[in-house]
């Protein structure tokens, strides 16, 4: 039987990580009939709150081989987090292993795993992401100009990063093979994100494209209106990095 390992990074996600983990444990007999067994790793970035303390309540609710919390001893930002799991993921995967990351705030429904591993065996794929841009896709609860953003990124990226079959940059609810995280780490070394803003998604994406690896994308329903608590990203800041980042990343074709 195959592993799913589920990589939730948090910082303050008190009012979330717990409602996560929930619903996460219910896709367990799902999975398992389908020959995967599930585990599921939240890691949390020294929060201020309480979100370790229910991480821990969790494990102990559901048992340690089904919830394994990761704690960063200093806080590490959305790159350490993604750098985390991809560490983690190569020293405790094997062979036809899986890696799954979604953000750790309860707008991303693990029920959509499902048809995201069908596709992922169904084509062999090497990456599946849940997207805003397919059929039957819908986005809930997001404000006008969050909207706005996440549009204009979808176009610009693909006119500047142009990787087949993805029109989803930024969303990171996606499935990873092990042999994927591999080529990864084979070809841009141990911590192989870098940027520090939102854009690290897009240089994780950029990056596997760059190793050859395929991908595939499922519609879902991103429900904002679900989430407790304040957003932690500076619009702004994050559209000013992005438009900033993709000319840089597109450069790391040329010197390849």
């Amino acid at each position: 039987m195959s592993k799913l390992y589920v990589f939730l990074p948090c910082y303050n996600e008190e009012q979330n990580i717990g409602i996560l983990i929930d619903q996460w444990v219910g896709q367990k007999d799902e999975l398992a009939r389908k020959g995967v067994e599930l585990i599921i790793r939240p890691i949390d970035d020294c929060s201020t709150d309480n979100t370790r303390e229910i991480m821990n309540l969790k494990k102990e609710q559901y048992s340690q081989t089904l919830v394994q919390p990761v704690f960063h001893e200093v806080n590490k930002n959305l790159r350490g987090g993604l750098n985390t799991s991809i560490e983690t993921f190569l020293k405790t995967g094997q062979e036809g292993d899986l890696m799954c990351l979604m953000d750790g705030d309860a707008t991303h429904d693990p029920k959509y795993v499902q048809p995201m591993y069908d596709l992922l065996e169904e084509k062999n794929l090497d990456c599946v992401i849940a997207s805003r841009y397919q059929p039957g896709a819908n986005v809930v609860g997001l404000k006008f100009h969050r909207k706005m953003m996440s549009d204009f990124a979808k176009i610009y990226y693909s006119m500047v990063l142009r990787v087949p079959d993805v029109k989803d940059y930024t969303c990171g609810y996606r499935i990873y093979r092990l042999s994927a995280i591999q080529k990864l780490v084979e070809k841009f070394g141990h911590e192989p994100i870098k940027e520090q803003s939102f854009a690290c998604m897009m240089e994780f994406l950029y990056k596997l494209h760059l190793c050859g690896i395929r991908f595939g994308e499922v519609g879902f329903e991103l429900r904002y209106d679900k989430k407790q608590g304040a957003s932690k990203m500076n619009v702004f800041k994050t559209m000013k990095n992005s438009l900033l980042c993709a000319p840089k990343f597109k450069k790391l074709k040329k010197q390849m």
